[in-house]
């Protein structure tokens, strides 16, 4: 039984700011910190020059607001709802069919957080028997798990909605206290925004991928793990790119690679190793640069830049998430762009009703 994803469903932050007016900003609030050589080391590796964010950018002389996780429930939220209807209109499908939701909500959740699997389930008009699986704490590998677990879930019949969003601290909120060089390297880099498929194992309206076949990894030496997650290793030094067997000698190389291990360098660094080639991580590397780091989401933005400009019919490829040091989810793919016509698509729940 084949799987088939649909174009995603996209939704980004309303402001549209620009990296070198986030770096002035930064000079100006946080003088020390934007000295400090972390900071101007990493600084310099980003790429990009626009960033998509849900908050302005703080004016100058007002003192910092705090930023509540009643507000970050209603941002995420909000992005995650955006998201799931566009998935929804380009899968061609009623919210009324679908049988699964995927919810992958990053960072960890902290305090009183709530899930918010329940939430969109109403927002968006399911229907109250949907299968809900809220996922956190997975890092980069968020996407690439959820659409993993949504796999599992369409198989059982079921048209499952992935939902995922990441949104970080406004920098109207950051105090000299919490301005640290990695945080302020974050804003440079991160963008703010949610995405949304549709898995399922019916043919789809619309061009997309065919999951054929899929991996998870997770480091057994927790030690070893939060080790290098501290000292920041090399992306081709990850256990998990070294046990995938996808990528070892002999195998047939990805077409296409939609990569995230956070950054630009560690993408150069993977074509660098002859593991993926270059040329195979262009949308990856574009999406990185001209989109910024959207955590979870990333994956899911470098899809549907990839529908911009797609394959050829037939097209291997690897959809790959990498959390520092111990986490790692992948999922060998086909790229089928021929749409399937709606009178050709078996009839679903609410139709064979009408």
């Amino acid at each position: 039984m084949q799987t088939y994803v649909s174009p995603p469903g996209i939704a980004h932050g309303p402001y549209d700011i620009t990296t070198d007016d986030m770096a002035a900003v930064m000079r100006r609030h946080h003088p020390r910190t934007v000295e400090h050589p972390g900071f101007l080391t990493t600084a310099r590796a980003v790429s990009g020059r626009r960033r998509r964010r849900v908050h302005p950018l703080p004016e100058d002389g007002r003192e910092p607001t705090p930023y509540t996780t009643d507000d970050r429930h209603r941002d995420l939220r909000a992005l995650m709802e955006r998201a799931g209807r566009k998935a929804l209109r380009h899968a061609g499908i009623s919210a009324r069919d679908v049988g699964g939701l995927v919810v992958v909500q990053n960072a960890p959740l902290a305090g009183a957080d709530q899930l918010l699997d329940s939430d969109l389930v109403r927002a968006l008009g399911l229907p109250s028997t949907t299968a809900r699986v809220p996922l956190t704490g997975l890092a980069g590998t968020g996407a690439v798990h959820a659409l993993i677990v949504a796999e599992d879930m369409a198989r059982l019949g079921k048209p499952t909605l992935v939902v995922t969003a990441e949104i970080h601290q406004p920098s109207t909120a950051l105090t000299s206290d919490t301005a640290s060089p990695a945080t302020l390297v974050r804003q440079l880099m991160a963008c703010d925004g949610g995405a949304a498929v549709i898995v399922s194992s019916q043919a789809l309206t619309a061009p997309g991928l065919v999951i054929d076949e899929t991996w998870q990894y997770a480091h057994p030496d927790t030690g070893t793990s939060a080790q290098a997650e501290e000292l920041g290793c090399p992306v081709q030094d990850h256990p998990g790119l070294a046990a995938l067997p996808w990528l070892r000698p002999g195998q047939k190389l990805p077409d296409f690679a939609l990569v995230h291990p956070g950054g630009p360098d560690p993408l150069h660094s993977l074509s660098g190793t002859n593991t993926v080639p270059q040329q195979a991580l262009e949308p990856s590397l574009a999406s990185i640069a001209d989109d910024g780091d959207l955590g979870a989401a990333s994956v899911l933005q470098m899809l549907a830049r990839l529908h911009q400009q797609p394959p050829a019919a037939g097209c291997h490829g690897l959809l790959l998430g990498l959390a520092p040091g111990h986490l790692a989810a992948a999922c060998r793919v086909r790229w089928t762009p021929s749409a399937v016509a709606r009178q050709e698509r078996p009839r679903l729940a609410h139709e064979a009703a009408s």
